[in-house]
Order: C-alpha cells, then sequence, then structure tokens
C-alpha cells in the first residue's frame, strides 16, 4: 500500500483560508510494476546475496592460498616428512622411534589411538628418504592387509606429488615407489607371512603383534630380522595386548622395556578422544576393573575373564601360592599330562589332611621325549622329593599299551578318569575359589599355565601358545584334583600295635598307667 505524501508547510498560505483543496488530499499516483514470479524472486535474492569471496579479488587470494598449502605440502614430500598427518600422540611416538638405535622397538597401544595409521605413515617416510628402500609390513591376516592398511595407505598418498606417487602392483602386493623403494605387505595367515622373505630390508613392521597366531617368534626372527643384516634395519612391533599374556608379544614387550626400547599408550593419551566419550566407553566395557577395558583402553596384559579356562586362579593368586611345612604323615601323588609334540607335564603334590588342602611342592616339564625318559625324570623328582616313600597314585592321561610300558619296571601307573572333561575343569575351579589347593612358588609353569590359559574360539579345547603349547599344567592338575581321595586319614591309629617304642605318638595319642588304672574304674564291663 502505497504512503500518503505530506505536503510540506507553505508560508505563503492563510491560516484562513480554510481546508485544502480537493487534489492536495489525494493521494499520489503510484505506477503499476510487472509481478515478479516466485523463481524470479528466487534469483534476485541469490544474486543480492553475492559473498565477498566470489569477488575476483577474493578468488585471486583464495587460489594464492591453495597453491601455497600445496607447496608446502609438497616440499614437505620432499623432504620425507609427512608428519603433518599425526596427532600429537603419533608424532611424539614417531620422534622416539626414529631416535632409537634399537633393532626391535615395541609399541603397546591402546585401541582407537591410531597405531596402524602411525605405522603407515613411518613405512612411507621410509621409502621417501632414500632410493630403494626396502619395507616389509606383516600383518594378522590378509583381510586386515586389504581392508585396513591397503586403505590407510592410499589416502596418506593422495597429498602426494604426482612425481612421488607410487604404482601399486596387484600381483606381489606392493607399492612401488619412483625412487625404486618397496612397501610390501602381507598377512601372516594360511602362510602369508612367507611372501615377506627376500634380500634385505630396511624397516619391518608388525602391526597387531599380539594377534599374530601363526608363530610371531617366527616372522620376527626367521623372516624378518635377517633381512636386517646388510642394511642396519630395524623391527617395529605394535599392537593392543592380547586376550591372554600368553602370548610372544607379552614376552617382547618385556625385553624392549628392560632395553629402553618399549612405548605404552593409553586411551587417555589419545588427544583426538574427548573425556566424555572415554567415560562412555569405560562404562560399556563393564567398568574401570573389567578386563575388556584394562586390555583394550589401557592396554594391560591380563587374561580375558570371559575366555579364562581357570579364572578363579588369578582372583585367589595370593592364597593359592605359598609355602606350607609338610607333615609327618601325609599320602603323596603324581599326575602327569603326557606328550610328544605338546608338552609331558607331571605335577608332585600330596594332601595335607589337617589342612583340607592339596599341596603341590614341585612340576617336571620336558618336550619330544619317550615314555621311558619321561618315566625316568619322575622317578628322579619322586625321589628327591620323598624319598622312598611310594605316591598312592600315579595317574596319566595316555594309551593302555603306554600305560603298560611305563609300569613294566615295577613304577604303577593307571588311566585318569576321562569322562566328562567340563566337570572336572569346574571341579578344580572350585577348588581354587575355595582356596583347597597350595602350590609352591617354584612351580613356575605350572602358575603361569593356570593364570594365562585360555579356551579356544568354540571353548572345546585351550588355545595354543608359541611359549605355553597347550596348557598342558591346567590338564596335569585336572587329573590330580580328580585322583587326589580326601576322606582318607593318613595319621596312624595308636590302637594298632603301635606304641611309643616304634613310633613317635603325640602327647594327645599317650596314656601313663594311671589313666589306664583309672579308665578301668569306670569304664562299665561288658555283660552286664
Amino acid at each position: 500500500m502505497a504512503r500518503r505524501r505530506i505536503r510540506p508547510f507553505d508560508p505563503n498560505r492563510s491560516a484562513n483560508s480554510g481546508s485544502a483543496s480537493e487534489d492536495d488530499n489525494k493521494p499520489p499516483k503510484v505506477e503499476a510494476k510487472p509481478r515478479k514470479t516466485r523463481s524470479k524472486r528466487r534469483a534476485s535474492k541469490k544474486g543480492s546475496r553475492k559473498r565477498v569471496e566470489d569477488t575476483p579479488v577474493a578468488n585471486v587470494e583464495t587460489k594464492q592460498k591453495d597453491v601455497d598449502h600445496k607447496d608446502v605440502l609438497a616440499a614437505l614430500w620432499y623432504m620425507g616428512d609427512i608428519s603433518y598427518l599425526l596427532h600429537e600422540g603419533q608424532e611424539e611416538a614417531r620422534g622416539l622411534f626414529n631416535k632409537s638405535s634399537a633393532r626391535i622397538y615395541v609399541m603397546n597401544m591402546s585401541r582407537r589411538w591410531g597405531k596402524s595409521w602411525l605405522a603407515c605413515v613411518l613405512a612411507v617416510e621410509a621409502a621417501l628418504k632414500r632410493e630403494t628402500t626396502q619395507i616389509r609390513y606383516a600383518c594378522p591376516t590378509h583381510k586386515m592387509a586389504k581392508n585396513i592398511i591397503r586403505p590407510h595407505l592410499n589416502q596418506i598418498f593422495q597429498d602426494a606429488p604426482a612425481d612421488l606417487k607410487p604404482t601399486f602392483k596387484t600381483q606381489q602386493n606392493m607399492w612401488l615407489f619412483p625412487n625404486g623403494s618397496e612397501i610390501h605387505v602381507a598377512g601372516c595367515d594360511s602362510g602369508g607371512a612367507e611372501r615377506l622373505r627376500g634380500v634385505s630390508t630396511d624397516l619391518g613392521i608388525v602391526d597387531e603383534a599380539g594377534f599374530v597366531n601363526d608363530d610371531l617368534e617366527n616372522v620376527v626372527h626367521d623372516i624378518l630380522l635377517p633381512q636386517t643384516l646388510t642394511t642396519n634395519g630395524s623391527i617395529l612391533l605394535v599392537s593392543t595386548p592380547p586376550r591372554t599374556p600368553a602370548h610372544p608379544f607379552f614376552n617382547y614387550c618385556q625385553r624392549a622395556e628392560a632395553t629402553n626400547a618399549y612405548l605404552k599408550r593409553t586411551i587417555y593419551d589419545a588427544p583426538h578422544i574427548s573425556p566424555a566419550m572415554i567415560s562412555e566407553y569405560c562404562r560399556e566395557s563393564g567398568g574401570v576393573n573389567n578386563t575388556t577395558w584394562r586390555r583394550e583402553y589401557l592396554a594391560e596384559f591380563c587374561t580375558d575373564e570371559e575366555s579364562s579356562v581357570i579364572p578363579e586362579f588369578t582372583k585367589n593368586e595370593d592364597h593359592l601360592i605359598g609355602e606350607v611345612i609338610r607333615p609327618d604323615f601325609f599320602d603323596c601323588y603324581v599326575s602327569l599330562d603326557l606328550g610328544f609334540s605338546d608338552l609331558s607335564f607331571a605335577v608332585f603334590a600330596y594332601f595335607d589332611f589337617k589342612l583340607g588342602k592339596i599341596v603341590v611342592e614341585d612340576e617336571m616339564v620336558a618336550s619330544r621325549c619317550t615314555s621311558d625318559e619321561i618315566n625316568a625324570k619322575v622317578m628322579a623328582k619322586q625321589t628327591a622329593l620323598w624319598g622312598d616313600k611310594q605316591p598312592l597314585a600315579r595317574v596319566v592321561d595316555a594309551p593302555a599299551i603306554t600305560i603298560a610300558d611305563m609300569s613294566r619296571n615295577g613304577e604303577q601307573w593307571s588311566m585318569t578318569r576321562r569322562d566328562d572333561k567340563a566337570a572336572a575343569v569346574n571341579n578344580l575351579r572350585l577348588a581354587m575359589a575355595n582356596h583347597q589347593i597350595i602350590i609352591h612358588p617354584r612351580c613356575r609353569s605350572l602358575i603361569s599355565h593356570l593364570k594365562y590359559a585360555i579356551w579356544n574360539s568354540t571353548k572345546t579345547s585351550y588355545a595354543r601358545s608359541a611359549d605355553h603349547g597347550h596348557f598342558d599344567g591346567v590338564d596335569a592338575m585336572v587329573y590330580l584334583s580328580r585322583a587326589v581321595n580326601v576322606h582318607k586319614n593318613p595319621y596312624p591309629d595308636p590302637r594298632a600295635g603301635i606304641t611309643g617304642e616304634n613310633h613317635f605318638i603325640g602327647n594327645g595319642f599317650q596314656r601313663d598307667s594311671k589313666s589306664k588304672t583309672l579308665l578301668k574304674l569306670v569304664k562299665p564291663r561288658r555283660g552286664r
């Protein structure tokens, strides 16, 4: 609606001249404009919102910044320094690794810290810095190499100048750089690690080393390490802790820590993850004491509770390991899990009737020995512990013909019960939970087996370990707990022809002549 125009004040007009004329009071005529369509109005508004950066001067400045940025990145790539791709924690780890002179360097990292990305950056930098550099990159599985490492490397190469970008060779699963450097990637499953064998290696990387199931030591010491003899190269192991410390990665961490070639980082050391997110994931993982949280996010070596064969051992370790004085009267036992490729594992124990506990005094561990050799070792250990005293039972898990061979010289062996293995394991767990077993500290292998044994993925058998085999010490304890007769009293009865002249009898059993006379007076006669 057009506004009414107000006539300006005229001093020559008399105040008594009456009202204004009719023409003066009429609103001015407004010429009708053509009505805009909706599309035209939108186009008009869009044109009126022209941004400053769309102006010719701004466009020049933006393009100049882009050019400068690309030039800086290109310069860094030519220098072999692409640390701009790392967060603060990764950049610190990169510096520590590059300064280290250790032959094998180990990084024990939390999940989502960015360890695989860091390893890929280190591999690319090594390839850029020197011509014809050879890098071998091992993963637990071929699937990880394809779905994680290859995408990481391709993302890194997006910033590379055209004359530095490598070419991917599908048949060799290898990136070939224009300067002749090569990055070879392979999964270690199904013998894939053998593809990493070569003439020389300047840098060997084993990603998620704690999950290389096909013998990590073979990958490191047999395949990668010999290739560094002529290059003075190094090996980098990066991983989150495995489900059990009974894995070679745990040993590598211990050795590296002793030589100052070890780096540990938790989820709290990841600057790109907020405290609120960390707290949420802690709750989802079961809390601060849960083994999943401790292992996956705090990089602690602990056995997974859900996978552990004897979780009660770890919970009650302080009550289960110790030394006690052997009583004068006891029944002793030997339990043997016989093996050849696997370990032959024997435990030597007695039952303390007063304490109501099975006391394991010693162990015997052997591999690739015949049954006669094992039998000789067991008898030697038995004699050293108990002298001429013979065990109440010797049990072994072996075929009948093997048991017959082992018993032919008078050493009596019997076959252990094999029925209901799950119930037998559960009985051992209950004995551990109720502190009914004491293990001497010198039984180091047995303690390790009980502490670190885990089930396989289907929970039908124990998982295998490069250091602990098939955790045969656990089975030896299962057989022992079944063999011990907890109801048999080993203490002699003084009324059965045993006197103080031929046996030592405590004060509680001895009666003098005076007490015997008094007993006759008060004891009723039979037949009355």
